[in-house]
């Protein structure tokens, strides 16, 4: 019988042997043998705050018509899961809070067209609704009245500084929640023109107009994003050509292609979609990408990739891009995909054996 000094020894030079023989130097597993070392990580569905950037200038009804008629496009899949969120509305001139301190309402989240040029008009319809969430009653009709912001806005559009004074704003505590991803989905005819005047810029080479740089990192920093983990993601519904610039050309001629917009939205990886696209059909990708990207899990461990067992419910999920989930080995995290995503307290659970063996 071996002393344990013996065994000891034989155990550790057999891994030694075992080490020596790995391919290119890599790590060496004994799971096939024991699953003693068998990582098993509980996967929690994210909450997910939305917050809806609508241009309400003289151009705008049909686009907001457009958004209110396709909502349960977007919607539907949050219902179907059972998904935590928050959703909230504002415009594309709540900027005006940051100009004057008697302006301080436009930054607060919308019921409805509470302001005109300023002014409030009680006659206009009003949700008494401002953070709209799954337990809203009839949403579909709350969403309705909220987006319909109608047309009297500023028609200095700076989307930009606009989500910027919502989300920094007091008036809308409770909206933003500690560990939710933040979807901002912007919806203009307009670029974005946000700057340190007071004056409409509409000059992309303006010194005084802010750089796309500024609001990434503002959103790293509200969110807690790094470099290999975004928390949020700004996605458009906008003038993407000059072909659709033209079909919706008013007789000002006053839309633009939406170039800074585009840039924010490609920089966070959102999605871009056309106002002279289908609604439901964007609305349908938009939903389906935040809910993919708000599905992100990061393992506490490097595992062996062909290792990863995913189950929900006890049922067995399948590796897919499109209707299941990947493994990202950049940021060491699993993703939920399409028909893949995980009901709200669905039991589910990621396996994995770890690539390298902590003795």
């Amino acid at each position: 019988m071996m002393s344990n000094s013996a065994s000891k020894f034989f155990v550790l030079a057999t891994m030694a042997i075992l080490t020596a023989c790995a391919k290119g130097g890599d790590s060496f597993s004994i799971l096939a043998d024991s699953t003693s070392f068998k990582q098993t990580t509980n996967y929690v569905v994210r909450p997910v705050d939305v917050l809806w950037v609508i241009d309400n200038s003289g151009s705008m009804r049909s686009s907001q018509e457009n958004i209110a008629l396709n909502f349960q496009a977007f919607i539907g899949r949050f219902q179907q899961l059972g998904h935590d969120f928050h959703m909230g509305v504002t415009t594309t001139d709540s900027y005006r809070s940051q100009m004057s301190p008697f302006n301080q309402a436009y930054s607060k989240l919308r019921d409805g067209p509470a302001l005109n040029n300023g002014n409030p008009n009680t006659a206009l319809p009003h949700s008494g609704v401002f953070i709209m969430d799954k337990n809203t009653p009839n949403l579909s009709d709350v969403f309705l009245t909220n987006i319909m912001l109608g047309v009297n806005g500023h028609g200095d559009e700076r989307a930009f500084q606009s989500f910027q004074a919502t989300l920094n704003s007091t008036l809308n505590g409770g909206f933003r929640r500690a560990g939710a991803f933040l979807a901002i989905i912007i919806v203009s005819d307009e670029d974005d023109f946000s700057n340190s005047t007071s004056s409409l810029i509409e000059n992309y080479n303006s010194p005084n107009l802010y750089p796309i740089s500024n609001y990434v990192t503002y959103l790293d920093n509200l969110t807690g994003s790094t470099a290999t983990t975004r928390n949020y993601s700004v996605n458009t519904i906008s003038i993407k050509d000059s072909e659709c610039q033209a079909q919706l050309w008013d007789i000002y001629h006053s839309q633009k292609i939406s170039q800074r917009l585009m840039a924010l939205a490609a920089a966070t990886g959102g999605t871009q979609g056309s106002l002279c696209g289908n609604f439901g059909e964007t609305l349908d990708i938009i939903s389906g990408e935040v809910l993919s990207l708000s599905s992100n899990f990061i393992l506490d461990r490097e595992p062996i990739p062909e290792s990863i067992v995913v189950t929900i419910n006890g049922v067995v999920s399948g590796q897919d891009s499109q209707n299941g989930w990947t493994y990202d080995a950049a940021t060491n995290s699993i993703t939920f995909h399409g028909t893949g995503l995980p009901p709200a307290n669905s039991d589910v659970k990621i396996n994995f054996d770890p690539k390298n063996v902590i003795i």
